[in-house]
């Protein structure tokens, strides 16, 4: 005879699977240890691994009930013909499920490092599934790609739109070094560790370098037509600015170098650096 369902919830059945074996948690219900343990996996529910009863010496610790499956109060349906968990569907697109998860992931490694920074700790983080997060991002290295990408472009869309600002060309100079050191200040530390993963920097080494090529190109191109300098002139001397800025950044972002002084040191090197090529052609501004 089936055994009539019975309800309970998360938190119930966090407390049962951490006091007793799943097989007699399952018995109690009716159910199957298997059965039991896909629900909890449903709802982010922790459970004992595989041994933690039968070697006690080794028992696990146990982690913190955490969120439910997009922040609702389940009730576990369990037993009977059908067990399921009563929640509420999810109403976040894609888009924002991505974006969700990426915040998830830069809270955890820059409290505790990139190396706790999995899809199954940060799907908990968010209350949804590993298999959901899994949906979003096949794998570990593309959630880390993902941000990685996601914080280039926060920086490189801060400078482009200040740079819009300035009136002549060392204006534009001028305010795209100080956007770039203000939004390293404000995301480097993130982005630091990110690039010091070999798999991240070769992920993102082709596409970085297309978008430097075409960042440097209508930079080359002023300094060719507007003050007659020669290419492999204007590609030193833009290559030799830039790696200026990006050392500056580079020790903000790691804390050895406060804001006011790397701006205090970079920006009249690159002032000094990008009129000396139109004192060179005979064209001061």
């Amino acid at each position: 005879m089936t055994r009539a369902a019975q309800e309970t919830t998360r938190e119930e059945l966090y407390r049962l699977v951490w006091s007793s074996p799943l097989s007699k948690v399952a018995q109690h219900f009716g159910m199957t240890a298997n059965g039991i343990a896909k629900i909890c996996d449903r709802l982010n529910v922790p459970r004992p691994p595989r041994g933690h009863w039968t070697s006690p010496a080794k028992r696990a610790s146990q982690p913190p009930l955490g969120p439910s499956p997009e922040g609702g109060n389940e009730i576990v349906v369990l037993g009977g013909k059908r067990s399921a968990a009563r929640r509420p569907r999810s109403r976040l697109s894609a888009e924002e499920r991505n974006a969700q998860l990426l915040d998830a992931a830069a809270e955890v490694a820059l409290q505790s490092g990139l190396q706790d920074v999995t899809l199954k700790r940060v799907a908990r983080d968010v209350g949804i599934s590993e298999a959901q997060a899994h949906n979003c991002f096949p794998g570990r290295l593309d959630l880390l790609l993902a941000l990685a990408r996601r914080e280039i472009s926060e920086v490189e869309t801060q400078r482009r739109q200040l740079v819009a600002r300035g009136n002549d060309r060392i204006a534009s100079i001028v305010l795209s070094t100080v956007a770039y050191l203000h939004e390293v200040d404000r995301r480097g530390p993130l982005l630091q560790l990110l690039l010091r993963l070999r798999d991240v920097r070769d992920g993102l080494q082709e596409e970085r370098a297309v978008a430097a090529s075409e960042a440097r190109e209508p930079i080359l191109r002023a300094l060719e037509e507007r003050f007659a300098v020669e290419r492999s002139v204007a590609a030193a001397s833009t290559s030799a600015l830039t790696a200026l800025c990006v050392r500056a950044g580079s020790l903000v972002a790691a804390g050895r170098c406060d804001l006011t002084t790397a701006e205090l040191l970079c920006l009249p090197m690159v002032i000094a650096g990008a009129r000396s090529n139109e004192t060179a052609a005979g064209r001061l501004t």
